[in-house]
Parts: C-alpha cells; sequence; structure tokens
C-alpha cells in the first residue's frame, strides 16, 4: 500500500499532506490513513481493497448525512485496475469508544441512534448498491452469506461440525420469515464503531458491512458482549431504542445469528489467511463457540 501513497496524494491533490497508517486490531477490512495536511487539520482515507465495500461506505455515508452522525465524504477515489477505491473524509474528533467509558447516558444515546437507524426502511433484503439484487425474502441474503462462510471453512473444520451447523440451519431458517424488516442495519455495530468526545457521540463509522436487513440482527453484539455485560447499560441501550421504535423480539433467533456470525467470522479469516496473525482472537472467539454451540 506504501508505494501507492504518492498516487493517492496526486489523485486528492494532496501531495504536501503527511499519510499516516492508522494500526488497530479491527481494521481488517480497510487500510485506514490519516491525512494531516499543511494546516494542521486532519482527514481520514479509507482504502477498500474490495470494491462492494468501497461502494457500501460511500453509500450510507452519503445516505445517511444530516439524519445520523457520520464523518463527512470529501472525496471519492472510483475503483480502479491498479488503483483500489479510496473515500477522504472527515476525522472527527475523539477516540473509539471503549466498554470501559460506558454509561447509561451513553447507552441510552446509542440505542436511540440504531433505533434511528433501522427506521430507514428500504425495498429489499440485501446489498442496497445493487437495487436489482434485493430479495422480498430475508432467507435469500442469509443463506448466501451462510453458504459463503460455510464453503470457506471447507477443510478447516470437520465435516461433522459443518454437517451440524448445516442441520441447525435447515432446522430453524424459516423463523427469519418473521423478522422486522427490511430496514437498514449496519451488521457490526459495536464500541469499536463509535467515536466519542469527552462523553459525547461523534459518529458511526465502518459501513462497509451495512444493507438491507432485519433489525434482529444488529442486537447480537448487544447479546453476546460486545458491549458490556452490565445489566443496566444493557437496559438503558433498549430504553433509548424503544424511545425511537419498538424493540423487535430477537431471543428467538439470537442462536441461528450467533452460529452464521461465527461461521462468517472463521470463513473470513480462513480466506484472508489471517487465522493464525491479525484474526487469531476473532477466529479462536468463534471457533470455540461453534464447537461448544452444539455441546451445550
Amino acid at each position: 500500500m506504501t508505494p501507492l501513497i504518492p498516487l493517492y496524494k496526486e489523485r486528492l491533490n494532496l501531495q504536501h499532506a503527511e499519510f499516516t497508517f492508522v494500526d488497530h486490531d479491527d481494521a481488517m477490512v480497510a487500510t485506514v490513513f490519516k491525512v494531516t495536511l499543511e494546516n494542521d487539520k486532519h482527514l481520514i482515507l479509507k482504502v477498500c481493497s474490495r470494491i462492494g465495500d468501497y461502494l457500501r461506505e460511500a453509500y450510507f455515508l452519503s445516505h445517511f448525512t444530516g439524519k445520523l452522525p457520520v464523518p463527512r465524504i470529501i472525496q471519492l477515489i472510483p475503483p480502479e485496475a491498479n488503483l483500489h477505491g479510496a473515500i477522504l473524509m472527515e476525522c472527527l474528533p475523539g477516540e473509539l469508544l471503549k466498554t470501559e467509558n460506558l454509561d447509561d447516558n451513553l447507552a441510552h444515546e446509542i440505542g436511540s441512534l440504531l433505533g434511528r437507524m433501522h427506521f430507514e426502511r428500504v425495498k429489499g433484503y440485501g446489498d442496497l448498491t445493487d437495487p436489482t439484487s434485493l430479495s422480498i425474502d430475508p432467507r435469500v441474503p442469509f443463506t448466501m452469506k451462510f453458504e459463503e462462510g460455510l464453503e470457506e471453512c471447507v477443510n478447516h473444520l470437520s465435516i461433522a461440525l459443518l454437517e451440524k451447523c448445516r442441520r441447525y440451519y435447515d432446522q430453524h431458517i424459516d423463523a427469519l420469515n418473521s423478522t422486522d424488516g427490511p430496514c437498514v442495519i449496519h451488521r457490526d455495530f459495536r464500541p469499536g464503531n463509535i467515536i466519542i468526545d469527552q462523553g459525547k457521540i461523534q459518529g458511526i463509522i465502518d459501513w462497509s458491512s451495512a444493507r438491507g436487513g432485519f433489525a434482529e440482527e444488529d442486537f447480537c453484539p448487544l447479546e453476546f458482549g460486545e458491549w458490556s455485560n452490565n445489566p443496566d447499560y444493557k437496559n438503558a441501550f433498549l430504553a433509548g431504542y424503544a424511545n425511537v421504535r419498538k424493540v423487535p423480539d430477537y431471543h428467538h433467533i439470537l442462536p441461528l445469528l450467533r452460529l452464521s456470525r461465527a461461521i462468517g467470522a472463521i470463513g473470513f479469516t480462513v480466506k484472508r489467511d489471517t487465522w493464525q496473525g491479525k484474526g487469531s482472537k476473532i477466529y479462536w472467539f468463534n471457533r470455540k463457540h461453534l464447537e461448544s454451540f452444539f455441546n451445550d
């Protein structure tokens, strides 16, 4: 990526700016640079190696401008044959939210933001950047992602474990017929994608996984400990959501959602060959869940 920085500088007319690689554990999909201008102001350049990630990021940042706190797009660099698509955007003040910085007020506000996001109804389930691919059946895109994850796990997980996953899926997939959608979902709504400054929410970031889906899916991180194990914060989160719209009854499909997320996470790290390196924490967290899922 470093040899390409001069090319991005040229396309953005930022030849005299300083580009600093932002390294953090959650940066699994894109490469992010902090851009320091000559006047010491800062911007963010997000470089997406996959065209779908670029299109979704640009789509949702634009869609939610003025509706939700999101970074403002400064300039887009569409993908080319030898150049990944990139988005130059506003650098929001503050830092990524950590669970230890949560309190009742923040949790309540975050819940209300998720409710406002889900309030955005859409025409179908799937990738909103490709309207022709949308389905009126929530099971269709869910199944496509599940199948993709299973395929990526072949020759990595045991046949017996994969067959158990398939059998559970077959037995429970029809429960998605009664889900709350289609609406915009983030699909990675957790503290690491919320920016705060002095206890105030500045923005929601990383929209590359967002799509048209069912609201229940965005409650997975809340239920699986990615926010906090403090029940007071969970209650405040749900109360904030309920101030905007009714909280969906998501508990009955959580096992299926958790199973699918585990398969997808394992498959992603295997496909990218990061399961023994940068993605090892995600890999083992989800593999242990998958193996214990059928032993409980």
